[in-house]
C-alpha cells in the first residue's frame, strides 16, 4: 500500500471514528512530528465533513513540564495558537467551545524545582525516576478525568507507532481491542476508568510520518520544515517526549526533546547539538544539568538517615540546596530567562522552613544574585515558625511520631477552619496518611 492509500484510509477512519458516538477526544500534543501528524491528519479529515457534524468536542492537550527546552516551549506555544485559531475558524466555526487547546502544568507541589532544591530530591536517574508521575502523568490524566467526570468517558487520541520501539509494539497489541469495541474501532482501554486510547498512525513507519508532513502543508498555517530543522539541530534522529499518559509510554528514553534537566540519561546529546548549531546561550542551563548528574552521586552531598537507616542517604542537605538555587539563579541572569517563578521560590522557603531550615534564607540568596528584593514571608513569622517547629518536634521525640507529618496534618485542619462545611476535611487528612506512605517509600528509593 502506498503511503497515498495509507493516508486516506486513515482519514476516512477517523471521520469513521469521530462520527460513531458523541465521546470527546483527548488529542495528545507535544510538538513533535507524530503528534503533529496525528492533529493534522485530524483537522483535515474533519474539514472534509459537513460543519453540522462537529458536534463532539475535541481537545488539544499538552503537557508543560516547566523544565521543558526553552527553545522547544517556544514552538509548541507557537503552534498551540494556531491551531486554536485554525480548529475555531475553519472547522468548529458553529460551536467554537467545543475546540478546546488545552497546556497542563505540574501542581506546585510536584514541580521540579519544589522537589530538588526544596525538599532536597536527588535528580533523576534511571531508577529513581520520580519526575514523570509527578510532573508528566497526573496533569495529563487529571485533565482527562475532568472529560471523563463529565462525560462518562473519552478517547485519547496519540501519535503512538508500532516501529517506535519493541516495547511500544508489544504494549498497543496487548492492549488492542478490536475484538470487543464497536464500529471495528481500533481502541485499547487505558488504566484509567472509562477512558479508551486511540492510535490512528500506528501502522505508520518514521519515514512515512516525515514523508506526510513534508508533503502535506500545516493545515493551522505552521511551519513543517522548520520542524525538521529542529530535529536536524538537536539530533540524528531523535524522538520528541510524547504525550505520557501512564507508564507504558516513554517518557523520553535517549530522546532529548524534553526536560532540559534530565538526568536520567548520561549525556544530553540533544542540547549538546543544539549549541553546536549556535545556541550558545545554553551553555550555562548544560552545565548545570551536568552538575546536578554529579552532585546526585556525591554522598557529602546528601544528608544521613534516621539513627535506625544509619547506613542510607537521604536528601540533600541544606548547604546543597541552597547551592543549586543559588547555581539557578545565575543562570537566569546570563540567560535573562525566567527559570523558576516566584511562587516555586515561596514555596521552597516554606519547605525549607517546614523542614527545620533557617540557616539559610531563599529572599537573601535572591537578593544576593539578583541584586534586588523578593518580597517573601517576614523574619518575623520565620521566627514563630522556627519556634513552633521546634516544640512540635520536641513533642513529637516523646511521642515516638513524626512531627513533619503531625505539622502536615494540623495545617490541613487549619485551612477548613474558615469553612462552612467542613465535611472533606476527613478526606482530605486520610489523603494526606496515605501520602505519608507513599513518601515514605520513594524516600526507601533514595
Amino acid at each position: 500500500m502506498t503511503l497515498a492509500e495509507k493516508i486516506k484510509t486513515i482519514t476516512e477512519e477517523i471521520q469513521h471514528q469521530f462520527l460513531a458516538d458523541d465521546t470527546p477526544w483527548v488529542v495528545g500534543y507535544s510538538g513533535g512530528k507524530d503528534s503533529t501528524a496525528v492533529v493534522q491528519l485530524i483537522m483535515y479529515a474533519l474539514m472534509k465533513l459537513p460543519k453540522e457534524q462537529l458536534k463532539k468536542e475535541i481537545h488539544i492537550l499538552s503537557n508543560d513540564t516547566l523544565v521543558e527546552n526553552p527553545t522547544i516551549v517556544n514552538y509548541i506555544d507557537q503552534q498551540l495558537k494556531l491551531i486554536d485559531l485554525a480548529g475555531k475558524s475553519k472547522l468548529y466555526v458553529h460551536k467554537p467551545n467545543h475546540f478546546q487547546v488545552k497546556k497542563v502544568i505540574p501542581k506546585i507541589e510536584d514541580r521540579f524545582w519544589i522537589n530538588l532544591i526544596g525538599k532536597g530530591y536527588p535528580s533523576p536517574n534511571r531508577w529513581f525516576r520520580w519526575c514523570t508521575d509527578r510532573m508528566k502523568i497526573n496533569p495529563t490524566n487529571d485533565y482527562i478525568l475532568q472529560q471523563v467526570s463529565k462525560y462518562g468517558k473519552a478517547i485519547i487520541v496519540l501519535g503512538a507507532r508500532k516501529t517506535e520501539s519493541a516495547n511500544r509494539a508489544k504494549s498497543m497489541e496487548k492492549y488492542n481491542l478490536d475484538d470487543i469495541t464497536q464500529n471495528g474501532s481500533k481502541f485499547r482501554k487505558h488504566s484509567l476508568p472509562n477512558a479508551w486510547v486511540y492510535a490512528p498512525i500506528n501502522e505508520l513507519t518514521t519515514e512515512e510520518v516525515w514523508t506526510y508532513l513534508m508533503q502535506v502543508p500545516s493545515f493551522w498555517g505552521g511551519d513543517n520544515k522548520k520542524l525538521i530543522t529542529m530535529y536536524r539541530n538537536a539530533s540524528d534522529g531523535a524522538n520528541e517526549c510524547p504525550l505520557v499518559i501512564d507508564t507504558s509510554t516513554s517518557s523520553c528514553g535517549n530522546s532529548r526533546f524534553g526536560c532540559w534537566v534530565c538526568t536520567v540519561v548520561k549525556k544530553d546529546k540533544s542540547m549538546e547539538n543544539l549549541i553546536e548549531s549556535g545556541e550558545e546561550w545554553m551553555i550555562p542551563m548544560l552545565d548545570f544539568r551536568n552538575y546536578l548528574a554529579e552532585v546526585r552521586d556525591d554522598e557529602t552531598k546528601r544528608m544521613k538517615k534516621s539513627r535506625d537507616n544509619k547506613d542510607r542517604l537521604g536528601p540533600f542537605t541544606f548547604e546543597t540546596r541552597a547551592e543549586l538555587l543559588q547555581k539557578l539563579l545565575e543562570i537566569e541572569v546570563k540567560t535573562n530567562l525566567e527559570i523558576i517563578s516566584k511562587q516555586e521560590l515561596s514555596a521552597i522557603h516554606l519547605q525549607w522552613n517546614y523542614d527545620g531550615c533557617f540557616e539559610y534564607n531563599v529572599g537573601e540568596i535572591y537578593l544576593k544574585i539578583k541584586n534586588k528584593m523578593l518580597m517573601l514571608d517576614n523574619r518575623q513569622l520565620q521566627e514563630k515558625e522556627k519556634e513552633e517547629l521546634e516544640l512540635l518536634r520536641e513533642v513529637a521525640e516523646v511521642h515516638q511520631v513524626n512531627a513533619d507529618h503531625i505539622r502536615t496534618l494540623l495545617l490541613t485542619e487549619k485551612e477548613y477552619v474558615t469553612f462552612l462545611r467542613r465535611s472533606n476535611v476527613l478526606i482530605d487528612i486520610q489523603r494526606k496518611i496515605e501520602g505519608f506512605v507513599k513518601e515514605n517509600e520513594l524516600n526507601q528509593q533514595v
